[in-house]
C-alpha cells in the first residue's frame, strides 16, 4: 500500500537476500536448511528394520514389502539432492512482526506472510501483531477471537512451527504465526507495540525459518 508508513521493496529485498547468501556468513543458513547426510542414512536404517520386522507377519507383510522397496529405491537419500545450496532461489525473505518475545529474549512468536507486499498493508499487519500481543494477555476473549486466542496461548516454543491465522482474524489473507529464534538487537522498532524482524524461510505450510541480520533489508524496507 503506497500510503503505508512501512514500505517494502520485494524485488530489492530478494536481491539483498541472494547477495547475502553468497557471503561466508550465510553458511549457517545452508547448514540449517539442508538435510544432513547422516539423517538420511538413519532413515534408511529405520525403514530397513521396520520392513524386516513386518515381512514375516501375516497382517503387515504388504507394508513390510513397501518399506523394503523404499530402501531398495534409496528413497530416504532423495533428500540429499534437495540442497538449498543448489537452489538458493527456493529461500525467500520475510519481514515479520513480533507478537511475543519470551523472557529469555531469544524465543518469540512472529506474524508474517509470503504474500507480495502489494497484496496487503504492512502497517495493518503491524497493528494486527500489536493487537495479538494484547489478545494473548487477556483471559476473556470475544467468541470470534477465541480460535486465534487459543493458538496464541499455546505458547510453548517449537522450532520452526508455523500455523495459519484463522478467520475472521486473517481477513481472507494467508497469514502465519511463526515460532522463531531471534536476536532483538537485529530488529527495527516501530511506534506501535511491536518490532520488525527479517527472516529467510521456505514457502509453505511447514519448513525452516531463520533470522537474518537486519542489515539485509537495507534499501528494501523504509519506515517513514
Amino acid at each position: 500500500m503506497h500510503s503505508d508508513r512501512i514500505q517494502i521493496d520485494d524485488v530489492r529485498l530478494r536481491a539483498n537476500l541472494q547477495a547475502y547468501l553468497r557471503t561466508p556468513a550465510a553458511e549457517q543458513i545452508f547448514d540449517e536448511f539442508d538435510t544432513p547426510w547422516w539423517l538420511c542414512f538413519i532413515g534408511l536404517g529405520i525403514l530397513l528394520t521396520i520392513g524386516c520386522c513386518m515381512l514375516p507377519t501375516i497382517i503387515w507383510t504388504l507394508d513390510g514389502l513397501k518399506s523394503l522397496w523404499s530402501v531398495l529405491k534409496l528413497e530416504p537419500l532423495s533428500e540429499l539432492g534437495k540442497s538449498v545450496h543448489n537452489d538458493p532461489n527456493s529461500l525467500v525473505p520475510i519481514v515479520a512482526h513480533g507478537i511475543i518475545i519470551g523472557p529469555d529474549q531469544k524465543h518469540a512468536l512472529a506474524l508474517g506472510t509470503f504474500l507480495p507486499s502489494r497484496d496487503y498493508s504492512v502497517d495493518s499487519l503491524a497493528s494486527q501483531a500489536a493487537w495479538m500481543g494484547k489478545l494473548y494477555k487477556t483471559d476473556s476473549p470475544r467468541a470470534q477471537d477465541r480460535p486465534l486466542w487459543e493458538l496464541l496461548r499455546d505458547d510453548s516454543y517449537r522450532p520452526c512451527r508455523r500455523r495459519r491465522v484463522p478467520e475472521p482474524s486473517a481477513d481472507g489473507k494467508e497469514l502465519y504465526l511463526f515460532d522463531v529464534e531471534v536476536n532483538p538487537q537485529e530488529s527495527a522498532a516501530l511506534p506501535l507495540e511491536t518490532v520488525l524482524f527479517a527472516f529467510v524461510a521456505t514457502v509453505g505450510e511447514k519448513g525452516e525459518i531463520m533470522q537474518l541480520p537486519w542489515a539485509v533489508t537495507q534499501g528494501a524496507v523504509e519506515i517513514r
